[in-house]
C-alpha cells in the first residue's frame, strides 16, 4: 500500500477514535440519541474530508517518493548540495544505501542508476522531509532535500539541520 494511502488511513483512524470518544461521552452524559446514518454522515464530513484534503495537498510530493521516476524532483523550497564521497569498498553506492537506511526510511532505490530516495517519518505535528541522492561515476553525490511546507521558517531551519546530519551520516 502506498505511503499516501497509509497516511490517509492513519489520520482517518485518529479522527475515528476521537469521534467515537466524543460520541461516547455525549451519550453517557447527555443521552445523545442519533441513528447510524447521522453518525456516519457527520464522520464522513468531519473525519474523512479534512484528511483527504491534506493528503491531496501533499500527494504529488509523497507519491514521488515511491515512484520509479529517477529524475530529481522539482518542488518549491527544495535545497540541494553536492558532496564528494570516498568509498571504502568497490561498491560505494551500497555503502551510501546502508548509511541512509540506518537513519531514514528508504522509499526507493535503484542500484543500476545509483539513485536513492528517502524520507523522514511523518508524525502528528510534522509531515517530514523527502530526500533524493544520486551518485555519479566519480563518487560525487547530488543530495536534494525538500520539505512538505517550504514557506515556513521552521521547515527551512530543519532542512539546514538535515543537511548537517546528512554530512555526518555520509562521512563527507
Amino acid at each position: 500500500m502506498r505511503f499516501t494511502f497509509r497516511l490517509y488511513f492513519y489520520w482517518v483512524s485518529i479522527f475515528l477514535i476521537f469521534y467515537a470518544g466524543v460520541l461516547g461521552l455525549m451519550s453517557l452524559f447527555w443521552g445523545l440519541n442519533m441513528n447510524f446514518w447521522q453518525i456516519l454522515l457527520v464522520f464522513a464530513i468531519v473525519g474523512m474530508l479534512p484528511p483527504a484534503i491534506l493528503t491531496a495537498y501533499f500527494y504529488k510530493r509523497l507519491n514521488y517518493m515511491e515512484s520509479d521516476n529517477i529524475d530529481p524532483p522539482q518542488f518549491t523550497g527544495q535545497r540541494e548540495a553536492t558532496y564528494k564521497y570516498n568509498g571504502r569498498t568497490k561498491y560505494p553506492f551500497d555503502e551510501i544505501l546502508q548509511r541512509i537506511d540506518r537513519q531514514w526510511i528508504i522509499s526507493y532505490s535503484d542500484r543500476k542508476n545509483c539513485v536513492l530516495k528517502f524520507r523522514t517519518d511523518a508524525r502528528m505535528r510534522s509531515w517530514g522531509f523527502g530526500g533524493y541522492i544520486k551518485m555519479d561515476e566519480n563518487e560525487n553525490l547530488l543530495v536534494i532535500i525538500y520539505p512538505m511546507f517550504p514557506k515556513y521558517k521552521r521547515e527551512r531551519i530543519m532542512v539546514d539541520q538535515l543537511f548537517l546530519i546528512m554530512k555526518n551520516v555520509l562521512g563527507v
